[in-house]
């Protein structure tokens, strides 16, 4: 029988996870004689060991990735059909899930990266082979998003995140020329928001019409969903947490109040009006992105990550194409953008094959399962040879270009409450109200920045205790 080399996890987890049971100290294990606690890697073949009873579940956010893996699996062990299953998860809180249901949780599930953080003692670290190609693969700042300790439980492996998204076929039909001669995803007679601008006042004398309706919104900028609305707060520059201070959101950064004068500079252009031509008032500035896809209601908008782009492109008839958000006075805007990863269940019976099926998941197999079975687009970093094969010029591979700017969603919790996120406390509660009280004149910059920086100053006291 071969041996193989083992792996102890015990004294990354000891304290927390005293339900999982003892675990075995060994130099070398036996495959067929595997109890689940002790994770064994056979260093000539690469894999892990997969203990001969093991039934494995994986849980991810789409049936058809889900169903993907699991043939990977089948392909790989055609001898252990049916070792792995499928559950559909979700990723919002699948890592909270973890904490409650323990043992009841899929063994391999997504996450996604802020989640993991505040779950990691329930998580199982990843043996160092593994750890190794995860790092070395990873782009640093979202590694670092999921693994805030020695350990790494977190495989980034997709972007979930928007990025800026513009109607060729709607701008042609326009008479708009569409050339992109300096190669940066953007139609040149479009690639700052100061032309954008200026196009949108030219429109309010007369709007064009599209497919037999008038377009009232050249861009429906979102005063209400605070994800999206991120990335005009960073038209002067600020960083949302740029210090790294939990408890220092930075509004009183001069940059911020400076980036809040591109929602009067939108306003001015008239940027979205209501079908009597005046201003769509800012209560009604909220998730307007799907139409822009499903419903051509604007030339341009944002795309989130998940949002099914090709299907937009066959059921429209019209060409959509994915890019950086065009710069504001030479600044280029940053929206949020986290990933979604891959972790194991600490309370998993069978350790060794589920680090097993975490490693094809990792894999360039891996990979080319996701990105063949979902819109998702790989996180890698430059150079990795885990790089799937994708549609040359395709919606995937523009998405992978469209983030060089996206701002790190900041996954900062407070020092004295690790159990409050940061942004929960100084980012979501207010950011809304700062934004419409600005766009409907009911407060200046200035006052809505002073009452942003009280409000968020009162409720990051209340709640670091």
């Amino acid at each position: 029988m071969k041996k193989l080399l083992s792996f102890l996890t015990i004294a990354a987890l000891a304290g927390s996870l005293a339900a999982c049971g003892e675990r075995e100290t060994a130099v070398t294990c036996d495959p067929e004689t595997l109890d689940g606690n002790t994770v064994c890697y056979d260093a000539e073949t690469g894999a892990f060991a997969i203990e001969k009873d093991a039934k494995i579940r994986f849980g991810a956010d789409n049936d058809d990735f889900g169903k993907a893996i699991v043939d990977l699996w089948n392909r790989t062990y055609p001898d252990k059909v049916g070792v792995v299953e499928y559950i559909n998860t979700g990723s919002q809180g699948s890592t909270d899930s973890v904490a409650t249901q323990q043992g009841e949780w899929p063994d391999v599930f997504m996450a996604i990266d802020g989640e993991v953080p505040r779950n990691s003692s329930h998580l199982l670290p990843f043996h160092v082979e593994l750890a190794n190609i995860v790092k070395n693969n990873s782009i640093k700042s979202f590694y670092d998003a999921g693994n805030t300790t020695a350990a790494t439980v977190y495989a980034p492996m997709t972007y979930d995140g928007m990025a800026f998204i513009w109607n060729k076929t709607m701008l042609e039909a326009l008479g708009y020329d569409t050339t992109d001669a300096n190669g940066d995803g953007l139609p040149d007679a479009f690639d700052t928001w100061e032309k954008i601008f200026a196009e949108s006042k030219a429109w309010d004398a007369n709007r064009p019409e599209y497919k037999g309706k008038k377009v009232n919104v050249m861009f429906p900028l979102s005063l209400t969903n605070q994800w999206s609305d991120y990335h005009h707060l960073t038209s002067a520059g600020w960083e949302l947490f740029g210090t790294g201070d939990a408890t220092k959101p930075g509004y009183d950064d001069p940059k911020f109040a400076a980036g809040l004068e591109f929602l009067l500079a939108a306003k001015d252009a008239k940027i979205s009006v209501e079908e009597s031509g005046v201003v769509t008032p800012a209560d009604a500035m909220g998730w307007r992105w799907d139409d822009v896809l499903n419903n051509e209601i604007a030339p341009f908008g944002l795309v989130g990550t998940w949002m099914d782009v090709n299907g937009a492109m066959t059921a429209t008839g019209s060409e959509f194409l994915v890019s950086i958000v065009p710069t504001y006075k030479g600044i280029n805007q940053r929206p949020f953008v986290k990933t979604k990863g891959f972790v194991i269940n600490a309370y998993t019976q069978y350790r060794s094959a589920a680090m097993e099926l975490m490693r094809l998941v990792y894999s360039k197999d891996g990979f080319q399962a996701m990105v063949n079975s979902s819109s998702y687009s790989p996180s890698l970093a430059a150079g990795s040879n885990l790089v799937p094969t994708l549609q040359a010029g395709g919606v995937q591979e523009q998405m992978m270009a469209a983030f060089v700017y996206n701002y790190p969603e900041p996954a900062l919790l407070l020092p004295n409450n690790p159990q409050m996120k940061a942004m929960d406390s100084a980012y979501y509660p207010f950011i809304s109200d700062t934004q419409k009280a600005i766009w409907d004149g009911t407060m200046t910059i200035e006052e809505a920045v002073a009452e942003l920086i009280q409000l968020s100053n009162e409720k990051i006291a209340a709640d670091n205790q």
